[in-house]
């Protein structure tokens, strides 16, 4: 009936039908009372028809659909759909993890990482161990060094030769203890595990606890393609079972992990015109991960190591007091690692932030006193417990809950702090950059909505900010969920009421 109503009928017609049947139904949208000089306008009314209008598109009867806006300059409520109910936040999550830390730590706070000697340099050979105590700094990575990782490393290995040593004689021992929380989040589905945005947790990080594989097509038709890995490192192995296709067919390339191993099993085509495909795939057991790596690269730059990569997680293992630090790799700061997490959605760093909460300010570094900590951090911005569910800190979990009206809390308390301008800039920018970067691209909302993106199955998510065409903030948050068309339409969706509030005056 809708479908044929709006084929044959006046647009301007069903506008009006739409809204009648939305004023009717339960949990229909609201608009909130104006102040008394707004009240005779007609702008903002036309901008809850306009965003009745799009929610009320027929192929979305079956998916459930909330939005708050709200105007940061003014205070005033624009629109409001489902604000109080809750919905599955996706990456929405890390928006409350990433202020909470921002608030806790401040945005000049580093991760420091330490060296420590296990025993006396003589004629340049350390007589022990080379320890390494880790305390969750997930910026050992590409983005923070020129897109090579192993560069820190190479760094450390110079800092050691000045010291004068050229030998270890004894282990790499990577202490991380520092976290005790597990290495996957609670309610994250098994599937997942293989893939960049399930890596594991651990207060020794290095490369995203990834590793990035490139499979080469072979020259001709039937040959086995190549594979490298970046890092190059023995700590994962590879068996390649793939093979190289007819020109323009379809590449069908499969990469996974098992589960507990490190082996990267690649299977199906890859056509020989399209020679060159990039995956990320997580590591078991990220710490050793490193502590390998790091001896790979120290015997690379010279430095003999008599031993092996090992790891320490019992906080008690090691007596700090008996050896001496060599020196402190500091991370960036952390805004800069904020930035990191919401512009593209990176999850490991927000847990990362969500077990260092809970190792400052909480009993335990765990992720169940991460969110402990944060919700005491956001008791103090009106969010509830009535409206809001966390148990981690990215939102890869489908176990999370949140309200709109919990995000708009939130981020109108952000808006008035003093970090505000911080965080905005952590976040995506329409048309520009991170997870936002090809959306409302060449419309009137390009360069003026900073918002987080959320994206698992069925769940599609945008919250954040947006500057009118008069210069007015709002905060806004839409989330969708359980929705059935395909998640682009969910998009434009998002897409279209950002435009409107780009565009809307007073």
């Amino acid at each position: 009936m809708f479908y044929l109503l709006r084929k044959y009928i006046n647009p301007t017609c069903i506008l009006l039908i739409n809204c009648i049947i939305l004023f009717l139904l339960p949990g229909c949208s609201r608009q909130v009372r104006l102040p008394a000089e707004q009240q005779g306008g007609s702008r903002p009314e036309t901008l809850v028809q306009k965003i009745n209008y799009l929610i009320s598109d027929p192929e979305l009867f079956n998916a459930q659909i909330g939005v708050y806006i709200e105007s940061v300059d003014m205070g005033d409520v624009l629109f409001a759909l489902n604000e109080h109910k809750v919905f599955i936040p996706a990456s929405n999550m890390k928006l409350f993890t990433t202020a909470s830390a921002l608030l806790r730590f401040g945005p000049a706070f580093r991760f420091q990482t330490g060296i420590y000697a296990g025993g006396d340099v003589r004629k340049n050979i350390l007589e022990g161990n080379l320890i390494i105590k880790g305390s969750g700094d997930p910026s050992l990575a590409p983005r923070f060094s020129d897109g090579d990782s192993r560069k820190f490393f190479r760094s450390w290995a110079d800092s050691l030769k000045a010291r004068g040593i050229s030998k270890i004689n004894g282990n790499i021992v990577g202490d991380a203890s520092y976290f005790q929380a597990n290495a996957l989040g609670y309610g994250w589905q098994w599937d997942d595990e293989p893939y960049w945005y399930s890596a594991q947790i651990s207060a020794l990080c290095f490369n995203d606890n990834c590793v990035d594989v490139t499979v080469q097509a072979g020259e001709q038709i039937g040959a086995k393609p190549s594979v490298t890995l970046s890092p190059p490192t023995s700590y994962v192995s590879v068996e390649n079972n793939a093979v190289t296709a007819a020109p323009d067919s379809n590449r069908t390339l499969f990469l996974t992990r098992p589960r507990q191993q490190n082996i990267i099993s690649i299977s199906n085509e890859i056509p020989v015109n399209k020679p060159r495909y990039t995956e990320s795939i997580s590591v078991e057991d990220p710490a050793q991960f490193f502590v390998h790596v790091l001896k790979e690269v120290l015997e690379e730059e010279g430095i003999e190591v008599s031993g092996e990569p090992l790891t320490v997680t019992e906080p008690s293992a090691i007596d700090y007091t008996s050896l001496t630090r060599l020196f402190i790799h500091q991370s960036p700061t952390l805004s800069e690692i904020i930035a990191a997490v919401n512009k593209p959605s990176q999850n490991l760093y927000a847990e990362q932030l969500l077990i260092k909460q809970a190792a400052e300010f909480g009993a335990a570094a765990t992720a169940a006193e991460g969110v402990r900590v944060v919700n005491a951090t956001l008791a103090g911005m009106g969010v509830t417990e009535s409206e809001f569910l966390m148990h981690d800190g990215s939102g890869l979990s489908r176990m999370n809950l949140i309200s709109p009206n919990s995000v708009a809390h939130l981020l109108r308390y952000m808006a008035k702090s003093v970090y505000a301008a911080c965080f905005m800039e952590s976040l995506p920018v329409a048309g520009v950059d991170g997870s936002l970067r090809r959306r409302m691209k060449d419309t009137p909302a390009q360069g003026k909505v900073w918002a987080k993106t959320g994206f698992v199955g069925h769940v599609r998510n945008l919250s954040g900010y947006a500057q009118s065409a008069d210069g007015e903030m709002f905060l806004f948050s839409i989330l969708v969920n359980n929705y059935l068309v395909p998640t682009p339409s969910i998009n434009l969706l998002q897409d279209r009421i950002c435009v409107l509030l780009a565009n809307f005056k007073r």
